[in-house]
């Protein structure tokens, strides 16, 4: 009985050992596997934890969260056109009422969107293998996303109304992960201009209204093909000032002036777009309460200024933009004691609002893996995917500003900003 109990103890003993050197872990399944579990989880959960315990989980985690951004952008276009078939196929003032407050909101998720994927799409899906990959790590601002969006497309809930709340926590997201994605993550890589493109155009096609393409043409010279853009943007009641300023010994960095450069503009464009947004809802809603008198009535809007500014490189810089109604609280008063004993046609020029326009022209010239992201849908996929290497690539970007506002100021209403080379970025101000 003993030698027996001794073989079958031996025969446990090896048994065990041979499970313990075949267990199964996650490593051993293959990554589409491993995705599927992860889009399961919270993708803040992805993002913070699961994507820095090694190299393989973070080429999956990566996967996963930049596949989701691209998803969401899907999902947000399949909401809107939702809403917009409900609001023209209403049965009640209520879902009138409902719908148009939801596609308002939606309104404002896809501006928001669109500057996040201005700033992230170069390094998050890029076409040219020889541009630095990174991930879309706002995992929390997914969420955020997701739960807008299921909020608005979940048939069990039937038709829920997007709360400002969370409108507010979800843009609030998404400013302090563009701010820490161009401080950190697009700093480290951006080490010449053939890096970041023509992101500031990218950025200016965030406008809610203003955009102009002048010009458009594509060419090939020496295998490389050249995409030449002439652009206008028109910012009604903005402003953008540059003084000289005397220069720090340590503020020579290229990364820091086209960074700086990008969040001045990526600001100004957003707090237009929220004005602009803000004022075409607040038109609809007077336009819904004449249609339904249910409907109540809405005070007005209040005068609205958003103002910035930063030094940097011998560089002052001050710009902002001011809502349509404190520009009419500010400009269009008519003071009768100045208009006194003149004449009808000098008092209709005394009393005239200012034009405070700041209006952007671009021209740009660059190879077609460096175009702006509007531009890639007039281009096929060979011009995208057939290049050579950085030294075939081609860019000259020339933004030029004309400021009404800092003219009628007394200070310089024309600033340059010129990209001239690959590794250098020269600023002329006139």
């Amino acid at each position: 009985m003993c030698a027996k109990r001794r073989r079958v103890s031996l025969q446990c003993i090896q048994n065990a050992q041979e499970y313990k050197d075949t267990r199964c872990t996650l490593d051993i399944l293959p990554p589409e596997i491993l995705g599927i579990i992860l889009k399961m989880l919270s993708l803040h959960d992805v993002a913070c934890t699961i994507r820095l315990v090694s190299r393989h989980w973070y080429d999956i985690a990566a996967t996963v969260l930049n596949s989701e951004f691209l998803v969401a952008g899907i999902k947000l276009e399949v909401a809107m056109k939702r809403t917009k078939d409900l609001v023209n196929n209403v049965k009640t003032d209520i879902e009138m009422l409902n719908y148009s407050k939801t596609f308002n909101a939606l309104e404002l998720i896809r501006s928001q969107y669109r500057m996040l994927k201005a700033v992230t799409w170069r390094y998050t899906h890029p076409r040219s293998h020889s541009s630095p990959v990174s991930c879309f790590y706002g995992g929390r601002v997914l969420d955020n996303l997701n739960y807008l969006l299921q909020t608005v497309l979940d048939p069990c809930q039937g038709f829920s109304i997007v709360f400002c709340t969370d409108l507010q926590i979800f843009a609030r997201s998404c400013e302090n992960f563009m701010d820490h994605f161009e401080k950190v993550t697009e700093r480290r890589v951006n080490r010449s201009a053939l890096i970041s493109g023509c992101k500031i155009i990218d950025v200016l096609d965030c406008l809610g209204e203003g955009r102009q393409l002048l010009s458009f043409r594509t060419s090939s010279r020496t295998g490389t093909h050249v995409v030449s853009m002439q652009l206008r943007y028109v910012l009604k009641r903005t402003w953008f000032t540059c003084l000289q300023v005397p220069n720090a010994n340590n503020e020579h960095c290229w990364r820091d002036k086209q960074r700086y450069m990008y969040l001045r503009l990526r600001r100004l464009v957003s707090s237009f777009n929220k004005q602009l947004f803000y004022k075409l809802h607040y038109e609809r809603k007077l336009d819904l309460r004449v249609m339904l008198p249910s409907v109540p009535s809405r005070k007005l809007l209040p005068a609205c200024i958003y103002s910035g500014y930063g030094e940097y490189g011998g560089r002052f810089f001050y710009y902002g933009t001011m809502s349509k109604y404190a520009y009419e609280y500010k400009f269009k008063h008519v003071r009768l004691n100045n208009v006194e004993n003149i004449g009808s046609e000098l008092e209709q020029e005394t009393n005239r609002p200012p034009q405070f326009d700041l209006v952007i022209t671009i021209e740009l010239r660059c190879s077609s893996e460096l175009a702006p992201l509007a531009a890639r849908a007039h281009l096929k996929c060979d011009d995208l995917e057939n290049y050579n290497t950085n030294s075939s690539q081609e860019l000259y970007l020339k933004l030029n500003m004309k400021c009404a506002t800092s003219k009628a100021n007394r200070l310089p209403g024309v600033f340059v900003w010129e990209v001239c080379d690959p590794r250098r970025i020269r600023s002329q101000y006139s």
